[in-house]
């Protein structure tokens, strides 16, 4: 009687000892449910918060990887732009996301880039562009800063205006009244993105003159 004890007691632990282990494995790769209902809810008020409007959170993803969850949201009206909501220890808020560049490839952003185009008509189309900072892989120039200078993340989205001009050549009064109009358009536009305006003649290199417009609206000069 006592080994059949033993032995149901032996069976219990072992069970006990696989299911443990079977949890922790899932929570590897997959995360934990509670760790998903938290970033659910702090991923939906932050892109509320962020763009002032509404979003549907669509599903939600473990990156074992980075350790990291991530979401996947859409415009209430527009279910086809489905974008990212990354967890990112550089940002601010904690989190990152790539709605300016869903948005920007869209319809949705026809009207903003007339503006822009309105502001600088000589800009370069070509290279007028969304993306990524982690997306672009560009090499500066000795004097013209690397992202992480600014305090982005490299999962924020970027986009900039190429001006091939010099910067010399310009009206400085001109352009620099340009940007803060351009500042204030994104903001009453809630579309806090950084925007890059850049002026060169042949390349971009350490001669180009660039400035930043963050996705608070500051202006930052390099």
């Amino acid at each position: 009687m006592r080994d059949i004890k033993a032995t149901k007691i032996i069976l219990i632990i072992f069970a006990g000892l696989i299911l443990t282990f079977s949890f922790y494995a899932y929570t590897v790769f997959y995360g934990t449910p509670w760790g998903k209902q938290k970033h659910e809810k702090n991923m939906q008020n932050y892109i509320s918060e962020k763009y002032q409007s509404e979003f549907v959170l669509s599903k939600m993803s473990y990156n074992f990887l980075s350790e990291t969850y991530q979401g996947y949201a859409y415009p209430k009206d527009h279910p086809d732009l489905l974008f990212i909501i990354e967890q990112d220890v550089d940002a601010p808020s904690g989190y990152s996301d790539n709605y300016p560049k869903v948005m920007w490839d869209s319809e949705l952003a026809k009207e903003i880039k007339a503006q822009i185009k309105g502001l600088f008509p000589n800009l370069d189309e070509g290279m007028f562009k969304a993306l990524q900072i982690k997306d672009k892989g560009e090499i500066f120039g000795r004097n013209i800063p690397a992202y992480e200078k600014l305090n982005v993340s490299i999962l924020s989205t970027s986009i900039p205006i190429d001006i091939k001009t010099n910067w010399s050549q310009m009206n400085h009064r001109i352009e620099l009244k340009k940007m803060k109009k351009l500042s204030q358009l994104l903001q009453e536009a809630h579309f806090p993105v950084l925007m890059e305006i850049r002026y060169y003649e042949n390349e971009l290199n350490e001669q180009a003159k660039v400035f930043f417009i963050k996705e608070e609206g500051d202006i930052i000069e390099k």
